[in-house]
């Protein structure tokens, strides 16, 4: 594990890792971390390292923190590294939930259009970089999500926009590999949020098509942060899916 990694740990029981997403670091677990899941797990959630490039190095980073038999967590981009994790390390992971992972639901297309870093690039060189921060948090969470987010955290979440360049970055040149999927073995509840973005759900379709012991669910009511938006049936779902795989 490198040093540089800050970790939070909580509760105890069998580990569950939890992996941010972008514009975010593990406090985006806080209510996890503070709730319900802590008397029956170990939660551990820690901040990425903003120096990694690619996804693979995140997954790298994960991997020192596993403790087996561990359940993995990731949401948004975290789930991307979530699900590389799985891929390279199956034997320590018993199971994984991935939260709206923002791959493209095909290896022939790019996780986001080639202009997309174009424009995030033009709006920080003429407006600052967080202007290019609240440019990404609208394109993903949309206009009425972003305008519901407090002040302050829009304001912390958009500053960490370098961060969000090079979690982009590493995003535009993942491939999913998706027919390799089929030989991965781990159990997986994939979630999507009513309320998000229909391209999560194909991803989610793409996912649940080629991995054999994926299921999805929906959350009602959610968007893209649902662990947040609907923490209690969050929890839930974590806990019926740990017993479902015989953990906890």
């Amino acid at each position: 594990m490198p040093s540089s990694l800050h970790v939070v740990r909580a509760g105890h029981g069998p580990q569950i890792l939890l992996i941010h997403g972008s514009a975010a670091d593990h406090t985006t677990w806080s209510i996890q971390l503070a709730g319900p899941l802590r008397e029956r797990f170990t939660l551990v959630a820690y901040d990425r390292r903003p120096d990694a490039t690619s996804v693979e190095a995140h997954a790298k980073d994960a991997a020192g923190l596993v403790e087996p038999p561990a359940i993995i967590i990731g949401s948004s981009f975290g789930a991307v590294v979530a699900l590389e994790l799985v891929r390279t390390h199956p034997d320590v992971c018993a199971g994984a939930i991935l939260i709206e992972p923002p791959m493209a639901a095909s290896d022939e297309l790019a996780a986001a259009p080639a202009e997309f870093l174009g424009e995030f690039d033009r709006r920080a060189a003429e407006q600052g970089g967080p202007a290019a921060g609240e440019f990404f948090l609208r394109t993903v969470l949309g206009d009425g999500a972003f305008e519901r987010m407090p002040r302050a955290f829009r304001e912390r979440s958009a500053g960490t926009w370098a961060a969000i360049r090079a979690d982009s970055e590493a995003l535009i040149a993942y491939r999913p590999r998706y027919a390799e999927l089929a030989r991965v073995p781990t159990p997986m509840l994939l979630l999507g949020g009513e309320r998000s973005a229909p391209y999560f759900r194909a991803t989610l379709d793409s996912l649940s098509g080629s991995l054999p012991r994926a299921r999805i669910e929906t959350v009602a009511g959610a968007g893209h942060m649902l662990h947040a938006e609907a923490s209690r049936r969050f929890a839930e779902l974590v806990i019926a899916f740990a017993a479902e795989i015989g953990i906890g």
